[in-house]
Formats: C-alpha cells, structure tokens, sequence
C-alpha cells in the first residue's frame, strides 16, 4: 500500500485540539451515505413503475402493426406467413379495429346506457400475441370468443333464447354499461350513423368476461371480439383499421423489425412500432428520471462540499508536517495525492454503505411490498422496484466522481505548500 493512502487515512483522525475535523469527516461520510441511498431507492421505484407501464401498455398495444397506408381492407394472409418466418418475430395475427357505440339492454329489451368504445377483432384461438390480455382477465377466457352461447333476449315484449358471440369488455366499460357476464350488449358501428342510407350496422353479443389492465384508457373503451365477428360488423366501414399485430421476442428490436418489415412490404403499407407509438410518454419518463437522479445527486453535492471544508481545515493543522514531507523528499504530486486519498475514501466509504442500504431497501419493498398504494388511484397496489444494476453502477461513479473532484482544491492547497515558508515562520 502507498504511503500517500497510509498518511491519508491518519490525517483523517484530527488532533485532540481540534476534534471536530474528524466530525466534519464524519458527517460528510453519513450525507453521502444518505444521498447514495436516497438516490438509489428512487432510480429503482422508478424503473420499476417504468417496467410496470411498458407491461400494461404492451398488453393492449401492439410490439409491431402493419397497415395498409390507404386505409383500406386488405387480405394479410400471405403477408403474415413472410413476416412470421422473420428472425425475432414470434407470432403474427391479423386483426381489425374501429369505433364503436356499446349499448346495454334493459330487462324490458329497451336500450339502456351507452358508452363510446374501441371494437378490437383478434383471433382467439392460440394467438401468442394476446399472452398479456389472458394475464389481466378476470372472468372468461378467450375461447369463449369463438363459441356462441345461449342468451334470453326481449324483443317487443316477447322473451326468446338466441345464440350470440362473446365479447371481453374492459371493467371500467362494462361498470359504466352496468353489465356482467351473461349480459348481451349491442355494439353499433357510427360511421354507418352518419352514411344516412339504410338503418345503422349493429350486431348483438353476449358478455362473456372482463379484464382489468389498471390503465383506464384501456379497461373504459376496449370491447374483444372474434376477428370474424368483428368483420361482419365492420365490413365496408370507411373507419375499419385492418392489419397484422406481431409479437417480438424481444420488445426492445422493434425499430430494426419495423425497418426490414417496411422494406420487404412496400410503400403500400405502414408499419409501426411500439417505440413510437408511445414515444412521448416514455420520453416524459425518462426525463422524469434523470430530474430525479440530478435533484437527488444535490445531497451527494452537500456532502461534498464538506468533504472541502473538512479537508481544507486538515491541511491548515498539518502544515508543519507536510513541510517535513516535503523535505523528506516527497513531491508535490505525492502531498497532492495524500489529500486525494483523503476524500477518496471518505467517497468509497460513504458510496458502499448508501449503495448496500439503497440494495436492501429496495429489495425488501419490491419483494414484500412494503408500501401499499390505493388500488382505485393508482395501476397497482404496492410501489413495484426494479432492481437494475446500471442504476447502482451510475450512482456509485458520480458519487465517488464528485468526492474526487471536492478533494482536487484543497490537494492542490496542499501541494503548493512552501516548505522554507513554513519551518521558517513556525
């Protein structure tokens, strides 16, 4: 070990006349700690509720879609057998959306509440694309899509038994229609409203299950259908969005699957990803993010100020003895790197004894869920924690970065130290 480091730590234990400096010492130590922990607490909170939107927004948004860029209908089934032999695509599966109205019937069989929606007609059966939808839904399944069922309707009075197709509705939807499963609900294209030709294009379903995502854009407007039902109701629609979803093996290649996708389809078809789709809320996020990680580096910088303050005064108590040094033979650079040692360990010190607290802290809140959130304001009910070690690598480099640079002033005080001043006026 060099002497520079051995002389360091010394110098950290002051002399009896002037204890305090060593309470500075330590008081810096204990506000690193403290910036260190609270800093990586927060980074971990936040990835993990960044974690936790991506998961409920990629259960309803497709990783990648392609459309035809006039809008219109198109058959995507050879399209889909090209896109599904490409590297890193998992599934692909066709599927339509548009608009709806959702109007729920009253026992007397007239039209009850109405709410505005968004229609999605997926293919039910084996679709690796709907894995996260299975995940939220908390009655049905998506086979129920494919079946009719039995359902007993009024109609002027007169109570008949029919056979309809299933729909999953979100459950913020279908608390606003006021139905539940076994209900029908009739679902009303509004472009066939407007057209004034020829009564409106409706179609009858029965309530078949709900989901619950926690993103309430999703669970107040989504209504699931088979893709055929969903056709049949949609057909000649000017508003019908028909195309391919596709699942990716990894969510993060979509910008490079979106490229080759749009080469190989033309310029007759769009194709977009979900990093775009969503690029100003995740570009909010990460700004979010770094204004936390630089407004909570402010304490790390309080401590570092001390570190000054407190090395500053060890270079005013050891003049004498860095005159002997200095006569000794030892350089300037080696005075210098003395001082450097000095906040250098007091940084190294702190960063590990913050980091270490920050680690278990967070652990024990994301694997115990410490703290608990109102599920009815918020997606989830506990603080969801990510545990990335990037977070901790960063926070412990600009730390021990800014112990380093709070040490560079008063080493080179210290290195400029005359030695013939000193012994001769003390």
């Amino acid at each position: 070990m060099r002497y520079e480091f051995l002389i360091g730590l010394r110098y950290l234990r002051a002399r009896r006349r002037v204890r305090f400096v060593s309470v500075i010492a330590i008081i810096s130590l204990v506000g690193i700690s403290i910036g260190t922990f609270t800093l990586t607490v927060a980074l971990s909170v936040m990835s993990g509720f960044e974690i936790d939107l991506r998961g409920r927004l990629l259960a309803f948004t497709p990783q990648v879609t392609i459309e035809r860029t006039d809008g219109g209908v198109w058959n995507p089934a050879n399209l889909e057998k090209k896109v599904a032999a490409m590297p890193g695509v998992v599934a692909a599966a066709p599927y339509v959306t548009s608009q709806v109205m959702a109007v729920s019937s009253t026992d007397s069989g007239a039209p009850g509440l109405v709410s505005g929606g968004i229609l999605r007609g997926v293919e039910p059966h084996d679709n690796a694309v709907l894995k996260e939808l299975k995940d939220t839904l908390e009655n049905g399944t998506l086979a129920d899509l494919e079946t009719t069922h039995p359902v007993t309707i009024v109609e002027k009075g007169v109570k008949r038994v029919v056979q309809l197709p299933g729909a999953i509705l979100g459950k913020s939807l279908a608390f606003s229609l006021a139905v539940k499963p076994g209900d029908p609900v009739i679902l009303i294209s509004p472009a066939s409203l407007g057209a004034g030709i020829g009564p409106p294009r409706l179609k009858r379903f029965v309530v078949t299950g709900f989901f619950h995502s926690g993103m309430y854009d999703f669970d107040s407007t989504l209504a699931f259908v088979a893709l055929k039902d969903g056709r049949a109701l949609l057909a000649d629609d000017a508003s019908l969005e028909s195309g391919l979803e596709l699942r990716l093996a990894n969510m993060f290649d979509a910008p490079q699957v979106r490229d080759k996708i749009a080469a190989m389809a033309g310029p007759d078809f769009e194709v977009k990803a979900w990093t775009t789709a969503n690029a100003p809320l995740f570009a909010a996020l990460a700004l979010e993010k770094f204004t936390y990680f630089m407004v909570l580096l402010l304490i790390v910088l309080v401590a570092a100020f001390n570190i000054i303050a407190t090395l500053v005064m060890v270079v005013m108590e050891r003049r004498k003895e860095i005159a002997i040094l200095r006569t000794m033979g030892a350089r300037a650079l080696s005075v210098a790197m003395i001082f450097l040692c000095e906040g250098a360990a007091v940084g190294v010190l702190g960063t590990v004894v913050g980091v270490d607290m920050g680690l278990l802290v967070a652990y024990l809140i994301g694997e115990y869920h410490l703290i608990h959130l109102p599920a009815d304001m918020f997606m989830v009910s506990a603080v969801p924690v990510q545990l990335n070690p990037w977070n901790f690598i960063l926070v412990a480099a600009a730390t021990i970065v800014l112990c380093l640079a709070a040490a560079i002033y008063p080493a080179l005080q210290a290195a400029r130290l005359s030695p013939v001043e000193v012994i001769r006026y003390e």
